[in-house]
């Protein structure tokens, strides 16, 4: 696999404890954000750096006191970071209304965030196909837009909110153009680069990308990569994956990773924004013709063959679902799309994700499903 300087910088990037993130990144304002659903655009047009935030494996200490030990791992552990301080760099922390849990979280955000600490959440409509979706959306983004105003002291002009789409719109094209070049990675690493393109400041980040595809583009392919055309090829499902040892250990069992549909990584990239026309609606556009994530609904998306069509257009051998566990909304996908994939002769297997896993129980199953590939 290719070995380089923009690699190393970007996975240091990925890596990057929150706590350092203004060192790192002096002159930008950070502004956490939990999902796909908040509209980075307004963020960065507003004058904050929008970061995803991300559960981690370290022992939880102050959590259990607010959230009940059936809620998911990425609530609890981003709200035990809160609450221990880790997450002081943030200037405001935007949700999006995607479950119970979620809003739940969004008002513990606020209970015991400084007075200081900007906290709003995005009430997106659940069903993307009702006539109302459309109007009620641009009228919910206004009001964001404009409580982001309220609370930097600047208004959004259009022209500005344009800049902030385009800039987001070049990183989905890169990050496409990663998408087409993925073989010649490890899947650590090409993970790693979308994690630092939802954690670095998109101005840097889209000219390193740049520089690591032109690098990628004059790398002959070797022998290793000509021999991983011949593996076990396995497409991702799921919600946030905050376990990247689960990557090696995929790889280290000798299959690869070929495409994904998870939130945290290759479907928060989806399609593009687009600039022309009233910024606002654009984005509320965006978000009614994305495919759904399993939060949302929409009467024309059928769930188990746009996950089909995805699978089979990268040939995958089989799928591996990584399940937050009590993640309800990917839960009952799940349940929906299972007949689909045993009628259309998909192997797959589900892996239920907790907050410390254990790799020894995910290896043995993994193990035994890849040998059956």
């Amino acid at each position: 696999m290719i070995e380089s300087q923009v690699l190393e910088t970007v996975t240091k990037a990925a890596r990057l404890p929150l706590r350092r993130w203004s060192e790192q990144y002096p002159g930008y304002q950070a502004m956490g954000t939990l999902c796909s659903y908040v509209p980075q655009e307004l963020i960065h047009a507003a004058g904050y750096c929008p970061v995803r935030l991300r559960g981690t494996s370290m022992p939880l200490r102050q959590v259990d006191a607010h959230l009940q030990s059936y809620t998911c791992a990425l609530c609890r552990s981003t709200l035990d970071q809160l609450l221990g301080g880790e997450l002081d760099v943030l200037t405001g922390t935007v949700f999006s209304h995607t479950c119970d849990t979620m809003q739940a979280e969004a008002d513990l955000w606020r209970a015991n965030s400084s007075p200081a600490h900007f906290v709003d959440s995005i009430m997106q409509p659940a069903n993307l196909g009702a006539p109302s979706a459309r109007p009620y959306l641009v009228a919910e983004l206004r009001r964001f837009a404009e409580r982001l105003a309220s609370f930097s002291g600047r208004a959004v002009p259009d022209s500005t909110l344009r800049a902030s789409i385009a800039l987001y719109d070049e990183t989905r094209r890169l990050v496409r153009s990663l998408q087409a070049a993925r073989g010649r990675l490890s899947a650590t690493a090409f993970f790693a680069i979308l994690d630092a393109a939802q954690r670095m400041p998109r101005e840097q980040f889209n000219p390193l990308l740049s520089q690591l595809l032109a690098e990628l583009e004059t790398e002959p392919p070797d022998a290793g990569q000509r021999q991983a055309e011949n593996l076990p090829r396995l497409f991702l499902v799921g919600a946030v994956l905050d376990e990247p040892r689960l990557l090696e250990l995929i790889e280290d069992l000798g299959a690869r990773i070929v495409g994904d549909d998870l939130c945290s990584a290759s479907r928060h990239f989806l399609d593009e924004v687009g600039t022309e026309g009233d910024p606002i609606e654009a984005l509320a556009n965006y978000y009614l013709r994305r495919p759904p994530c399993p939060t949302k609904y929409h009467p024309e998306h059928d769930p188990g063959r746009w996950l089909l069509d995805q699978a089979n257009g990268v040939r995958a051998s089989g799928i591996v679902f990584t399940l937050e566990k009590f993640c309800d909304p990917h839960a009952f996908d799940y349940a929906l799309v299972r007949p689909q994939l045993e009628q259309a002769g998909m192997p797959y297997l589900l892996l239920e994700m907790e907050q410390i896993p254990s790799l020894e129980a995910l290896r043995t199953r993994l193990q035994a499903f890849v040998e059956m590939l």
